[in-house]
């Protein structure tokens, strides 16, 4: 495994990257209109949401260049108000103003130019999530970031904000995602669910004995069994994560738990080709209960002759009666070359959290940050003098 760590503005870090070298980006972007961090060149501090979001998609134009085109993007960004004059900015940070954190500053340092309604919800996200669609992204999903202890705010006539968004972005419709890395335990209403149907009681319907839900006690026991045995229920777009602090830096890093799913559905467990960098994917089981084996008379039953979404009794998802099974690892290109680990950049590299989640999940990382301080905030975080691994390699470039 191994770090590469980039100190360079992120266009000029990008540059120095190849064509499709990368099988996953994961990021956090600076937000606008948050703070002024003291370097020459930072993202953040344009005038308007528009010049804003002009430069993220610049930014993202060369993300497209160093990304695979089966890669993914997991893009983390959250959303402002309009600034109050009266305000200089008017960010909840005015209180590091009088604070020296190796060059960062709050915008509320410096007067800015309003613009819109003061009070107004800038819709950051939003705007920048369509800008990236039309620039020719796909963009797969909205994931809220739930946070259970959100940063309090003084506000009486809106609820607090605790929520931020991740979006999902592709070059292209198809692309790798590790479904079965990411899925969640099922919900206990559905193993109750599974408990309740029919309870091994016949009833008599127009004179024929039928079961109630069109499942004989052999089916429900399989099916309760499946959901016992299975990996889990596909993820879902709300995912609850508190904050979590970084004691070097005087600003919230978005927290591992929030990063290890990305890295994990992004990229391939077993690795990727080290000749083309396609990634391995998995070799799964599945059982399904299917149409043609419930009673004829449950208005579901589809005789065998049907195929497609008529074979699964949830049609062609994986959900409820279906037990999934990894039985090992194929590559998904036919170079027949080694297995290396894949690759996951972070272009805004602020602490290095993509790269010690990476890094703890067995996978490369490249990290771009633009600000000294933060390298050595990035350093100290990843204990770089210290011989965690015994194949890992770390690289500054300044």
């Amino acid at each position: 495994m191994s770090i590469r760590i980039i100190q360079a503005d992120v266009m000029a870090g990008l540059a120095a990257l190849e064509d499709q070298s990368v099988q996953c980006v994961v990021t956090s972007p600076p937000y606008w209109g948050l703070r002024d961090y003291g370097v020459e060149g930072q993202i953040g501090l344009e005038k308007t949401p528009d010049e804003y979001v002009t430069k993220m998609v610049e930014v993202f134009r060369e993300v497209r260049r160093v990304l695979r085109d089966d890669g993914t993007v997991w893009l983390n960004i959250g959303d402002c108000y309009t600034p109050q004059s009266s305000h200089k900015g008017g960010t909840p940070y005015d209180r590091f103003k009088d604070e020296e954190n190796w060059g960062e500053r709050s915008r509320a340092r410096e007067s800015i130019p309003s613009f819109g309604k003061a009070k107004d919800m800038v819709g950051i996200p939003w705007r920048l999530a369509f800008a990236l669609q039309s620039d020719g992204w796909y963009l797969r999903s909205d994931i809220i970031w739930s946070k259970p202890n959100p940063m309090p705010e003084s506000v009486t006539d809106r609820p607090t904000k605790s929520h931020e968004y991740v979006f999902l972005l592709t070059k292209k419709a198809r692309y790798f995602y590790d479904a079965d890395a990411v899925r969640e335990a099922h919900a206990e209403a559905t193993f109750k669910r599974a408990k309740s149907i029919n309870n091994g009681d016949a009833r008599k319907d127009k004179g024929e004995a039928k079961w109630q839900g069109g499942l004989t006690p052999a089916q429900q026991d399989r099916y309760y069994q499946n959901l016992e045995s299975s990996a889990g229920r596909n993820r879902r777009t709300v995912w609850e994560i508190a904050t979590q602090p970084t004691p070097e830096a005087h600003f919230a890093t978005f927290p591992e738990a929030l990063v290890e799913p990305c890295i994990k559905a992004g990229t391939s467990e077993r690795g990727c080709c080290s000749v083309c960098g396609a990634p391995w994917v998995r070799v799964v089981e599945k059982e399904r209960l299917r149409r043609d084996e419930l009673d004829p008379s449950d208005e579901r039953y589809r005789p065998n002759r049907y195929k497609g979404s008529y074979e699964d009794i949830n049609g062609k998802g994986d959900a409820g009666y279906t037990s999934r099974t990894t039985l090992g690892w194929q590559p998904s290109c036919t170079c027949s070359a080694d297995v290396i680990p894949c690759t996951v950049l972070d272009p805004f590299g602020g602490s290095g959290t993509v790269a010690k989640v990476a890094r703890r999940l067995h996978r490369d990382a490249i990290l771009i940050e633009i600000n000294p301080a933060y390298v050595e905030i990035m350093k100290k975080c990843l204990r770089l003098n210290e011989q965690l691994f015994e194949d890992n390699r770390i690289e500054v470039i300044a």
